[in-house]
């Protein structure tokens, strides 16, 4: 019989072993016939040749909570075949704190939205993470390669809402999730799909999908970054062969492709060994990139402008959730020369504030003006057929920004850009998220011509943005 000594000097032993082994958080593709999680064609109660697109920024709980807000107003419009609007959503992109979001609705449906604002949203989740971290147990347990400050946030999104499903869970449902985080290296977005994973040879199917929104989520410094290791080289997935058509463009005609296509390659040589991800925000903080490369390239599936030049997508609605920051900054009123502190909270989330504006106005262009260049080129080249088809998207293409910069009033507007980016607000604010993200979407100039080009029709009365205003009040009111 073993005594209990030993007994504890071999859990001890082992614990040691174990927490100096880093965590594995991907695993390898094992067979090339297996299940994998990727975007599949329509059922047979989708809208056909309508593509709908909802993107959801960063920003913490104020993020999540103003995308779940759309996600709500579009359920409340209903359509002739019975389905709302939200159940009609085929690409859900997002990040950071909009990615919560978009996973959970991604998960369960519309159904799944008051547990998300039950358990996530209106929980205060700041306390129990310092809680977490900062304990005794904690302390020595994060002291040990085997658990990271991302872990604090992934197990409290399991344990909120998760519950350790995987993106197994999402074959065969809508809408496609694509959720992004940022290569910490190369400064470039990592959306996690499987066209991207089959670049390090690994699998997206088992991952947990806690695993990938915190990696969308992982604030930099205060959150340590999510981890993957690259199995290449592998005999089971061959280079794609985009990857020698982007090496050959000229980074003059087309620079995203040339600085995308080099990061992909240095993946899918092995070259990158581990691929160390944070806050989606970094690259890309709306989540439109990857439906931008989606609608106007040829190099990863699903080929949408293909789509369009053969007519089957004729319509498109763009919904774009911006929970973007702007509070004015007490710096601007010292002379003092800021610290180290202030330099450092300014240049990581300022400019990944900032940089929503420009990233919203190229996609606009896109929607508004891209297509109709396509079809010109189309038509010197003979391609009527072609060229009818994209005017026709183009004539057809809502695009509707949520974004409290629409708010006219200055004080209003002012009040909900100074919510803080953070994992607990009050309910005041919640409240009032709740009703700017219907207001927003419901007043939008385009709102009553994308109802009519869908055959939607409001099943309640929407808020109005003065309503939502009187619920905020402005700062140091």
């Amino acid at each position: 019989m073993r005594h209990p000594a030993s007994c504890v000097l071999l859990f001890l032993v082992l614990l040691g072993v174990a927490g100096c082994s880093y965590p594995i958080r991907n695993e390898a593709i094992v067979s090339a016939n297996r299940d994998q999680y990727k975007w599949t064609d329509p059922g047979p109660n989708s809208f056909g040749d309508t593509l709908v697109i909802v993107t959801a920024s960063g920003g913490g709980t104020r993020a999540a909570a103003l995308s779940m807000a759309v996600l709500k107003t579009m359920d409340a419009v209903r359509l002739a075949s019975g389905r709302s609007l939200a159940d009609e959503i085929d690409i859900l992109s997002s990040v950071s704190g909009g990615s919560v979001t978009a996973g959970y609705f991604a998960l369960t449906g519309a159904a799944g939205l008051p547990t998300l604002e039950k358990n996530f949203i209106r929980k205060d989740g700041m306390t129990p993470l310092l809680l977490r971290g900062l304990n005794p147990v904690g302390l020595a347990v994060l002291s040990t390669p085997s658990t990271e400050r991302i872990d604090l946030l992934i197990d409290y999104l399991d344990q909120q809402l998760f519950k350790d499903a995987t993106f197994k869970a999402l074959i065969g449902r809508r809408p496609y999730l694509i959720l992004n985080a940022a290569d910490m290296v190369e400064g470039v977005p990592f959306p996690f799909t499987q066209y991207t994973m089959d670049l390090l040879c690994s699998d997206l199917t088992p991952m947990k999908l806690s695993t990938a929104v915190a990696a969308s989520a992982a604030f930099p410094v205060a959150l340590s970054p999510v981890t993957l290791k690259n199995y290449q080289p592998c005999k089971i997935k061959s280079p794609p062969g985009w990857l020698k058509q982007a090496a050959r463009t000229s980074w003059y005609l087309d620079p995203p492709r040339v600085a995308l296509g080099r990061t992909a390659q240095a993946y899918a040589s092995g070259e990158k060994k581990y691929i160390h991800l944070l806050d989606g925000g970094i690259a890309d903080n709306l989540g439109v990139n990857e439906p931008f490369r989606l609608l106007t390239s040829d190099d990863v599936a699903p080929l949408f402008k293909d789509d369009i030049a053969k007519g089957r997508i004729r319509k498109i609605i763009f919904v774009m959730v911006n929970a973007r920051s702007a509070k004015p900054s007490e710096l601007d009123s010292q002379q003092a020369t800021p610290g180290v502190i202030d330099m450092l909270t300014a240049s990581i989330g300022a400019s990944i504030d900032r940089a929503s504006f420009s990233t919203a106005e190229r996609l606009r262009t896109l929607l508004l003006t891209d297509f109709r260049g396509i079809a010109n080129d189309a038509d010197t080249a003979g391609f009527k057929d072609i060229a009818a088809n994209f005017r026709t998207v183009a004539g057809n293409t809502k695009f509707l920004a949520v974004d409290f910069d629409a708010i006219a009033n200055p004080a209003c507007r002012e009040s909900f850009h100074s919510i803080a980016t953070s994992w607990s607000l009050s309910g005041q604010e919640i409240d009032a998220l709740n009703a700017m993200g219907e207001a927003l979407l419901a007043q939008h100039h385009d709102f009553p011509a994308m109802l009519q080009m869908v055959g939607g029709r409001p099943e309640r009365t929407f808020r109005t943005i003065e309503e939502a205003c009187a619920l905020l009040p402005s700062p140091g009111g």
